[in-house]
């Protein structure tokens, strides 16, 4: 009896803990799939917090952060509106396919826009860097490529904690 009841408990306690994983695995997916911006963002600021930076450098990059935030809202408020728009156009009854392209390419030059930008300001900051921070910054760029935890590619075997994407 006593056997039984320690043998429930432990399996009870394992499925608890399968559970709490779970969640946190879930949420984890989540942001990595659903708010990609926000998610690079706080990735942003997490190695820009780190010792990888000497102070000057912190103060430099946060500078162009800021400058370029004040370029990049307006272009991403406009994006959101296009966006709306767009969805707008393709779910009309009688959809106006002249309009939906033209909203395809003023998206496309948002786009554009913006990545210029990041581009810009990926330039500068490398422009800060030694050669051996320029090393690490530019592996970290490539790996960032890949896909979000994991996740580009859905044929690759998932990393401890996570699950098939399939």
């Amino acid at each position: 009896m006593m056997k039984t009841k320690v043998t429930g408990l432990i399996i009870l306690m394992v499925v608890a803990t399968m559970a709490v994983n779970a969640q946190r695995g879930d949420r984890i997916n989540r942001m990595s799939k659903h708010d990609g911006q926000r998610f690079r963002q706080m990735q942003a600021r997490n190695f820009s917090k780190s010792a990888f930076f000497t102070e000057e450098q912190k103060e430099a990059i946060k500078a162009i952060r800021l400058e370029s935030a004040e370029k990049v809202k307006p272009l991403t408020d406009e994006l959101r509106e296009l966006r709306a728009h767009h969805a707008t156009l393709t779910t009309a009854k009688d959809a106006d396919l002249s309009a939906i392209n033209k909203s395809i390419e003023e998206m496309a030059e948002v786009k554009t826009k913006l990545a210029k930008i990041r581009a810009e300001n990926h330039q500068k900051i490398r422009s800060l860097l030694t050669e051996e921070q320029l090393l690490k910054f530019d592996t970290m760029k490539s790996r960032r490529g890949k896909g979000n935890f994991g996740y580009g590619n859905k044929m690759k075997k998932p990393q401890r904690g996570q699950r098939w994407n399939g």
